[in-house]
Formats: structure tokens, sequence, C-alpha cells
């Protein structure tokens, strides 16, 4: 839109025109300039947010969702600064994983934060505070999900293992997505062609949807996993089987090379009962006023998204069949994802056309919220959706007025936030003694946020704020001071955030504690040292962990012998001694050749003495990364074990890991180059033990990466399964 009539226009209007045309030009200017006015300020535009709750309960640097009080202020800020009129809220996702999904032990980050999570849900009742936040400001409040996000069988996915699964995949494999042999399971989907399945999730979706007092739903579509090999590798259970055999009559499925126009087809009969779900879904939730969101790749809105940096989509090729949605009333909202600008504008361009006359509303995912590039579409009825767990999302700043030194005593408590945002950020001049103050605030933001400024200014003579500020009583404040301390330190400084670990041991402290401790490098050493001998937990694992960071760059041998002596300790806790393991293979190029040999012989120690699946896996883990420095006879005795270990998971195994464990030693018996190769391919060809041959074929020619996705073409995958795979000898639930 031009934000001004034409030059032209005006001249004759006011020099030769009418005085009708004068009326009309000057109302044309009013109009524009209103136009001009309401472009690009927030507030004067509809809005919307979405929290990705579980990313801010990961990383430091988002903003805190944590307690009540720090989702409060969150709410406030959004709806007083940018008048926000509905927040997409990830932290209904994760109560769903609370209740619904099983998260194993072996993998300690991610159980971790698992149990982090789990903490501000259950006693910090952080949904239940979202919801209430919004209510009280007038805001409606979306549970957001994802519609094929289900989880993944533990040996593949991001990490391995990954031990994170829905119920549903865990009590009905059959109900998963299979490949054409009905061998393989798609990570992450549960197949809605099954009408158990589509029963199973509109039923949990109502529950809670409404129990817990959501406006509606909204599904995103990409899986996060990185187990899928090439994009028609699943979607071959029966009933898609037999939609598809009425659609191309003669063709079979699962066994014919087919025609692109054949694929097609394919994808559509796997879309369709994708559609019946969500028709299922709208039905059950519309009779409780509720309704259903779901978002479309901006760029391929046809399929389901890929997942962020991904070119494939994790779920495969599944027709997502908009326009019968929007036809037939399917879906009160279609979200645009984020994608290049021209393609969002293209599709919405197309939406606008197809919801003209229909209830189906419009919402676009995007950085600049407020740039006049929306104006036409948010003229049209779309409403931005703005992301606030994006660095730069349109609405980092917490208050819009204008902000000075004077803004750290405003009343407003967003000013003093900002004022000190200002200041942490280098845009505002103010002595450290200014700032301090503030420590004290009665507001939590405005606390956590002066720990943030106190770094950044320097402030030495300031520390004791910081130390003081480890004990106070909202988490985010703790973290924060945590944090700040890597920057600027005193010598009692190390010895408090040890000692403050005994009071909270929760996953993001932990990891903040880590960060001062890891910031203050030999200062820290023997407060780090004497932490290893602490009777709390959570003292020794921070500890150990510090250790690895402190001794990256030229401190290694100074960490060495601690780091083994916490390995080598049988009594201490299974998790110091992964971390233990993490340190000493991490910094193993640094460490003199005798030493790597010792640290081989320790790990293979571990790995015969453990019975605790976690540690010796990563013991296990730890001898692939140093095959290829390890001498000749010593590579051989160590693939010998490992072999020995890996035919553990044959026939009749009973091992707690009997579902995972095999391929992280797999993996590690990969990194040996061709011998270790070799002794997989032994295994996979003896025909006496089917486990084992299937666990081999597996890891030599069915590779998963920590990651990376580990694709092939489909050709490939069918010439190889053709020519390897043994008898599939079935399932094993963990």
């Amino acid at each position: 839109m031009n934000p001004c009539p034409p030059k032209s226009q005006l001249r004759n209007a006011v020099f030769g025109g009418s005085l009708t045309a004068l009326v009309a030009a000057l109302a044309l200017v009013l109009l524009l300039s209103a136009e001009v006015a309401r472009a690009g300020v927030p507030g004067k535009l509809p809005l919307h947010a979405f929290c990705g709750t579980g990313d801010h309960l990961w990383s430091q640097e988002r903003e805190p969702v944590d307690s009540p009080a720090s989702i409060e202020a969150m709410v406030e800020w959004m709806t007083r600064t940018y008048g926000v009129t509905r927040l997409y809220w990830r932290g209904g996702q994760m109560g769903i994983w609370e209740s619904e999904y099983k998260i194993g032990e072996e993998t300690p980050l991610q159980h971790d934060w698992t149990r982090w999570v789990n903490h501000v849900q259950k006693d910090e009742q952080i949904n239940e505070a979202a919801v209430r936040a919004a209510k009280s400001r007038g805001v409606e409040i979306f549970l957001y999900t994802g519609l094929f996000e289900h989880g993944v069988q533990p040996e593949v996915g991001i990490i391995s293992p990954y031990l994170f699964e829905d119920r549903l995949r865990r009590e009905h494999p059959e109900w998963c997505p299979v490949d054409r042999w009905q061998e393989r399971r798609c990570p992450g989907p549960l197949e809605f062609a099954y009408p158990e399945v589509r029963r199973a999730l509109v039923e949990r979706y109502l529950h809670y949807v409404v129990a817990n007092g959501y406006a509606g739903i909204n599904f995103y579509t990409y899986v996060e996993n990185v187990g899928l090999r090439y994009v028609d590798e699943f979607g071959f259970n029966a009933p898609i089987v037999e939609e598809f055999a009425k659609r191309c009559p003669g063709v079979d499925l699962r066994r014919d090379t087919l025609t692109a126009e054949q694929k097609t087809i394919w994808y559509r009969c796997r879309g369709k009962f994708v559609t019946d779900f969500l028709r299922d879904l709208h039905t059950a939730l519309a009779k409780e006023q509720k309704k259903i969101s779901i978002s479309l790749d901006a760029k391929n809105p046809d399929y389901a998204q890929p997942w962020w940096g991904k070119k494939t989509p994790g779920t495969g090729m599944i027709h997502m069949d908009w326009r019968t949605w929007i036809e037939q009333g399917i879906v009160d909202e279609l979200w645009v994802q984020l994608e290049a600008e021209a393609d969002q504008q293209a599709l919405l361009d197309e939406l606008l056309r197809l919801c003209r006359g229909t209830p189906v509303r419009l919402v676009v995912r995007t950085p600049d919220p407020f740039s006049a590039k929306w104006d036409r579409f948010v003229a049209a009825g779309v409403t931005p959706v703005a992301v606030i767990t994006a660095p730069r999302n349109g609405i980092e700043r917490l208050s819009l007025d204008p902000i000075s030194t004077e803004s750290l005593h405003s009343p407003d408590w967003r000013q003093r936030v900002q004022a000190l945002a200002d200041i942490a950020g280098g845009k505002l001049q103010v002595p450290a003694e200014a700032v301090a103050p503030l420590a004290h605030d009665s507001h939590v933001l405005v606390r956590r946020k002066t720990m943030h400024a106190l770094a950044s200014l320097h402030a030495t003579a300031q520390v004791g704020v910081l130390e003081e500020s480890l004990t106070d009583g909202e988490s985010s404040v703790r973290i924060a001071a945590a944090d700040a301390l890597a920057s600027i330190h005193g010598p009692a400084s190390a010895q408090k955030i040890i000692s403050v670990l005994d009071h909270d041991g929760h996953f993001q402290f932990k990891d903040a504690c880590l960060d001062g401790l890891a910031g203050m490098k030999e200062k820290a050493l023997p407060a780090v040292l004497a932490g290893l001998k602490s009777s709390t937990l959570a003292v020794r694992e921070v500890c150990v962990r510090a250790l690895y960071r402190i001794g990256k760059g030229n401190l290694q041998q100074e960490v060495h012998e601690p780091l083994r002596t916490t390995l080598l300790d049988v009594g201490a806790d299974w998790q110091v001694r992964y971390w233990a393991i993490e340190g000493l293979v991490g910094l193993r190029t640094e460490f003199t050749a005798a030493q790597r040999q010792q640290l081989v012989t320790d790990l293979l120690g571990v790995m015969e003495s453990q019975t605790r699946p976690g540690l010796q896996l990563h013991a296990v883990w730890g001898l692939g990364y140093l095959a290829q420095q390890m001498p000749a006879a010593q590579s051989g005795a160590v693939r010998g074990k490992l072999a020995g270990l890996f035919r553990e998971f044959g026939d009749g195994c009973h091992r707690t890991d009997a579902a995972f464990g095999w391929r992280v030693v797999g993996n590690a018996l990969l990194q040996f180059g061709p011998p270790g190769v070799d002794l997989l391919e032994a295994m996979r060809q003896q025909r006496k033990d089917k486990w084992q041959a299937w666990l081999a074929y597996e890891v030599v020619h069915v590779p998963q990466r920590d990651q990376v996705m580990a694709l092939v073409s489909e050709a490939d995958a069918v010439s190889t399964h053709n020519r390897y795979a043994p008898p599939f000898p079935g399932v094993r639930s963990w």
C-alpha cells in the first residue's frame, strides 16, 4: 500500500479542483495517515504469541516460565505492551508427556531435564498458572502440540538411546506406521489409518483441552527426530494398502515400483486418514465450544512439515488436505508456518481466496509482526503470531516508552526491566551502584534482569549482590545470578555456587552453576575438587562436569587425575561416573598417548564390570571415540570385548536395555572401521541366533547417527534389504 496519495492528486484538488474533490482528497489523507499510524505500532494490530515452553526450560537465555510469578509477568508484558489476544502454550504438550509417555533414565541430561519439567508442572503448576494468567487478561490460550509427535523407539532419534515414547506406541507397536516389509516402525507418528488410534487420540486431546481450560488446540506437523532414512520408507500399513488398491487396482503398493502419479495417490491415501481424525476431533471439540488449529508448511503446504533445518519430513509424505478441511469446516484456524516471506504470502493469498465466506481464521508466524508487509493481510483478517522462543521475534522490548536512567525508578515494572535490558545491551549508561539495589526489587523479572545488567557492567564491586541472589526465592533469579558469576566473581564465588546446589539441584540451575564455575576456570578448581566429595548428588555432578569445562584450553593435566579417580570410584553414583567419562573422552586429544591407553583400559573395565546400562553404554560410547587412537594389540582386544557384549543382545536377552543398548555397542564397533564391520557381518551371516543377525544387519545396513538423518535412496534401501536382511525377529519393548 502506498502510504500517501500522489502529489498530483492533492495539487489538483487544492488548486484546480472542486470543493468535492478537495474534501475527498483530505479524507484520503486522513485515512492513509491513520494507516501509517497503525502500521508498525504494537498494540494497534491484532497479535497472537507462541511460547515454546520446553525451550524456555532448557535455555537460560529465554524468558522464564518456571513459576506462576514469571508466567504472570510474561502474559502481562505481552498484553499490556503488545495487545496480544491469544497465547499458544507448548506447556500443554509437556503435560501430556508427563502423563502419557515413558521417559527413561539412561541418558542423564535428557532425563534430568524431564525431571525439571515435571517439577515445574507439578510443584509450580505452570500450566494452571498460564491458563489462569491468560484468562485474567482476556487472552485465549491454546494447547500447542504435535499432530505426529509421539516419541520414538529408543534405538533411533536425536541421540542414542533416546528414551522418550508415547505409551500408545509402546503398548501397541502395530499402531505405528511401518515399512514395506512390515519390520521397521516410523519414529514419531501413530498411524491414523486405524480407527482405534483415532478414537484414543480424540479422547486424549478432548480431555486435556477441556479439563485444563484451554480454548482450543494447535497442531504442528513435523517430528523432532532424525530416524527417517528415505522419504517413502513408511506408510505401508494394511488399511493404507487397501485404500490404495481401491484407487490403483492391480498395483501392489508394497512390491511394485510406483510412478510419480501413483506415489501422489499413495500420499493422499495416508492423508485421508489424517482428515478422518481431524474431522472426528473437530466434532468432539465443537460440542465443548473448543477450536482446532493446524500449521501448514509455507513452502510445501500439501505435506507434513520437515523439522527445522531438515530437508525431508520425518513423517514421510503425508498429504495435508487443507482445501477439504476448509470446505468441510474441519478446522477453525490454519497457521502459516515460518518460511521465506514470499512463500508465506503466496500461501496466504490462496488461503484468503478459499476461506472467503467461511469461519476459518488465518494466522501467520513471523519475526516481524508489525511490519507493513503484513498490512494487506491483516486488513483481510490474518493475525500475525510472534514467537517468544526466537531471539528475534518483534516483541523483544518489554516497554515501548522512552527509557532513561529515571526508568529504573518507574512504578511500572516493565520500564524498570527495559532499562536494565538496555543497560545489559550497552544502550544505556548507568553506574553499577545505581543498578545493584534493584536486586531486591519486588518483581521477579526486575531482579533477574539486574543480574544480567551487573554482569554486562563488569560490576566487580557488586559481586556480593550476585552471590546473595543465588538464594533468591525465584528460580529464574538464582539461575541468572549463577550465570552472571561466570563474568564477574570473587574469591568466595565458586564455594557460594557449590553451597547453594545443596538446596536447588534442578536441571536449569545446575546448568547455570556449571557455566558460572567454568567461567572462573582455575580460580574455581579448589572448590570444585572439594565438591567432588560432597554428600549431595547435584554438587558432585556439577563439579565433575565442571572439571571438563575447566580443563578445556590449558588445564587438561590438572583435571585428568580427579576425573579418572571419579570414573574408577565404584561407590560413586553412576550419573557422576557417566559425566567423568564424558569429560575424559572430551579431553582425549589433549592427553598423552599413555593416558589415552590407560583411559581405554579404564573404560573397558567399566564396561565389563557394570550392570547399570547407562554407565556401561557410555563406556562403550567412549571406546568408540577412542577406536582410531588405540595401538593395534589393544584395538583387537577391545573389538573382541565389544563383539562379546553385542552378542548378549541376541536370542533370549533379558537385559533391561535389550531394545536399545545394541545400537550403542554396534555403533562403537563401526568406529573401528573394516575390522569392526567384519565382526558385525559375521554375526549377521550366522543363522543360529535370529536377534543377533537382525541387530547386526540394522547396525551395518540400516545405520542411525546422532543428530543427523542417515539418508539413502529408496532404490538402495530396497536393494540392501533384499541382499542383506535376515529374517525379522519381531519388536522388543522397553
